[in-house]
């Protein structure tokens, strides 16, 4: 695990549109330049050499690998090809385990952020077929072996989290990827013709890079669809795919993977047990890969199955003697951390986290997020974040991971991901019921009850989450392409999540286009004819929210983010692609449930039943409730008094890209009248000043 930083100096492309930042960066003259850095508080760095630029670059990420650092410059006479990493030590705590990588004869060199598994396996393997000589016993190393035998096909064959940066001398080939479901981040932009990656956008600000707002994202939310991100010319290499640059000229990028469902109409073959006992071992199996490091694992847990499971699974593997916590010689007991909110909320969680640790007889820590050290945080966890997110959850996760290392561990497992593949969302029931089942008829609904369930679920959805009700007019979206009629059910009620701020009128000259036609038509034609004919509309469902909210939001600003920001890796069973594989490929009647008795449906049916033997009944039965914070707070508080602090018409102003005159009454009337979507928008115009005040940020024009 780290976090890794490139530079390619490119041949001339001044006629590339992506090349936004043309600021002279005085690297082939040896003079030196000031790059403003905003971590917590101001300071400068002054910057000159690559190798400068690189340790600079590598500083503003230090909470990814505050272990070591290293880095790599090329010698050919060619000045601007670097790759740096900063190393959190989980696998070969040795110096045999530092960063970049190459292979025997210097053509190779490679830096991985992540965590890949199986890897014992494949050194094995790729020993026995090509005789290659590693020289430790780190995880990573197998990237460049496995690339030296397969090319760039080795993607393949990496099973776990990673991004990663390779270099290939011979070829003159730059390579860069990103795993399967986007767990780990890596973004790119291009400055004054220097490709520049890094796993955090802060990571460019010692190259020359000057953040600008990319407006037209903020305002179609194209950050949350797509690879753009908020700033300007900044975009994020996509889950499954890599981007390759031959000659220091033209990239591209390629897809290595895509999740695939069945066709709706093949009828299943298999018994339902079958299916059980499938994700039941496919699920431990992801579980026991991830328990493996030579440096303490925990668990994050919260009062859902999903987590719950993890851990009890855990606890069967310690138990039954089929993996040991701890490295070099010690014996770690299984520990679980969460977080708590006030009781009185309606979003506390820790007392059913304590009945399952209680239960499974492990340790369970938590870290208390009142309204003080949410508001004393806030700041904080937004830099690390580099993005919005729609309450204050992000904050509570932040100092979950800083309890988690302050305990002495370095990796957790979460259940991240299970929703998405299993059909936790109360939302996404709307896609199941848009069609009949035919692949189980036995487990599929009566026709006239799912057609009117279908009519009834389609309305404008009630408040199926606590404290997130959702307003009939966010969702007249009224005339539209037919590409809209596409987008999944759930996208439509899920659009009051990201209440939109009141944009200057300026802005209006950019163009504004409903979200959900940017989202399916940013899909490609191929995967759209098959949800039209041969994909069930819950598996279609899958598939977008896999490529935009997972990526995009969940796994960024509640899990990567917000745990590498105290140092601490984050692993995601659910997201292991033989599973995602195994899962993908079952009925959607064994994801969601029909029970003729009561009537009703049952969300991620058939991961309760895997997981039966390693939960509570308390757990088995209850339903989903997402992980969210509170979202009324009193006037004079402390939540009230940052929001009023950091949005005033100065710092709006400082933005440029929001309408004061309808701003200006928002703070003190949404603390007034308590309701829920107006303070979601406070706190979304609170990130934007934070971000723009750290980063730097230059005010929007037009």
């Amino acid at each position: 695990m780290c976090g890794i930083t490139a530079h390619l100096a490119l041949t001339n492309r001044h006629d590339n549109p992506q090349s936004v930042n043309h600021q002279p960066s005085n690297l082939h003259d040896g003079r030196t330049g000031d790059t403003e850095m905003r971590n917590g508080q101001p300071s400068k760095h002054v910057v000159g050499s690559l190798r400068d630029q690189v340790d600079h670059s590598l500083d503003t990420i230090r909470h990814r690998g505050p272990d070591s650092h290293g880095c790599w410059i090329s010698d050919d006479g060619r000045v601007g090809k670097a790759l740096g990493s900063c190393r959190l030590q989980i696998n070969d705590l040795t110096p045999s385990g530092n960063q970049p990588f190459e292979n025997a004869d210097g053509t190779i060199h490679v830096v991985v952020n992540g965590e890949l598994y199986d890897y014992q396996q494949i050194r094995e393997d790729i020993a026995h077929k090509t005789g290659y000589s590693f020289k430790g016993t780190s995880d990573c190393e197998i990237v460049v072996a496995l690339y030296e035998y397969y090319g760039v096909a080795c993607l393949s064959h990496l099973r776990g989290e990673f991004s990663l940066c390779l270099y290939d001398s011979k070829k003159q080939m730059f390579l860069a990827s990103r795993d399967r479901s986007g767990v780990k981040p890596l973004f790119w932009t291009v400055v004054d013709n220097r490709l520049l990656i890094a796993s955090e956008a802060k990571a460019f600000l010692p190259y020359g890079w000057k953040p600008q707002w990319d407006v037209e994202s903020l305002m179609n939310r194209d950050w949350l669809t797509e690879e753009r991100t908020i700033f300007k010319g900044v975009r994020k290499v996509r889950p499954g795919h890599c981007m390759i640059c031959l000659g220091f000229d033209q990239f591209k990028e390629r897809q290595y993977w895509d999740h695939t469902y069945p066709d709706k109409n093949r009828v299943e073959p298999r018994s339902v047990q079958e299916m059980v006992e499938g994700v039941r071992s496919k699920l431990l199996e992801a579980v026991r890969v991830r328990l493996q490091a030579d440096v303490p694992v925990g668990i994050h847990l919260s009062g859902g199955i999903d987590s719950s499971v993890i851990a009890g699974m855990a606890k069967h593997l310690l138990d039954t003697n089929q993996i040991q916590l701890g490295g070099q010689g010690t014996i770690q007991k299984l520990q679980c951390l969460g977080v708590a909110f006030d009781k009185g909320s309606g979003f506390d969680e820790s007392d059913l986290a304590q009945r399952t640790s209680d239960w499974l007889g492990v340790d369970f820590q938590m870290v208390e997020m009142n309204e003080s050290k949410l508001a004393a945080n806030f700041e904080d966890a937004v830099w690390y974040d580099e993005q919005t997110h729609i309450d204050l959850a992000f904050v509570g996760k932040h100092m979950l991971s800083k309890l988690t290392r302050d305990t002495g561990l370095k990796t957790v497992l979460s259940g991240q991901g299970s929703d998405e593949i299993f059909g936790g969302y109360p939302l996404i029931q709307a896609d199941y019921l848009r069609e009949q089942d035919h692949s189980l008829p036995i487990a599929a609904p009566p026709e006239q009850w799912r057609a009117d369930a279908e009519k009834n679920v389609a309305e404008p959805a009630p408040a199926a989450w606590a404290g997130m009700p959702f307003d009939a007019d966010y969702l007249d979206i009224g005339r539209a392409p037919y590409s809209m009629n596409e987008a999944p059910n759930w996208f439509k009620p899920l659009r009051i999540l990201f209440s939109p701020v009141d944009f200057a009128p300026w802005t209006q000259s950019l163009g504004q286009r409903p979200t959900a036609v940017t989202l399916m038509e940013d899909i490609s034609e191929s995967v759209r004819q098959l949800m039209r004919h041969m994909w069930h509309p819950l598996h279609s469902a899958f598939y977008v929210w896999h490529k935009t909210v997972l990526p995009n939001m969940l796994l960024t600003t509640l899990s990567d983010r917000t745990e590498m920001s105290h140092s601490v890796e984050g692993r995601v069973p659910f997201l292991d692609h033989p599973l995602m594989e195994y899962v993908n490929h079952l009925p959607p009647s064994v994801k969601i449930r029909y029970d003729p008795t009561s009537g009703t449906l049952t969300e991620k049916w058939i991961l309760r039943e895997a997981s039966k033997p390693f939960i509570t009944q308390e757990i088995y039965e209850r339903k989903k409730h997402p992980y969210t914070a509170p979202v009324k707070y009193p006037i004079g508080g402390p939540i009230h008094q940052l929001m009023t602090r950091l949005i005033t018409k100065e710092t709006i102003d400082e933005l440029g890209f929001i309408d004061w005159s309808k701003t200006q009454d928002l703070v003190q009337k949404s603390f007034e009248e308590q309701e829920p979507n107006l303070l979601r928008k406070v706190f979304t115009l609170a990130q934007y000043v934070v971000l723009g005040q750290r980063f730097g940020v230059k005010t929007a024009r037009p």
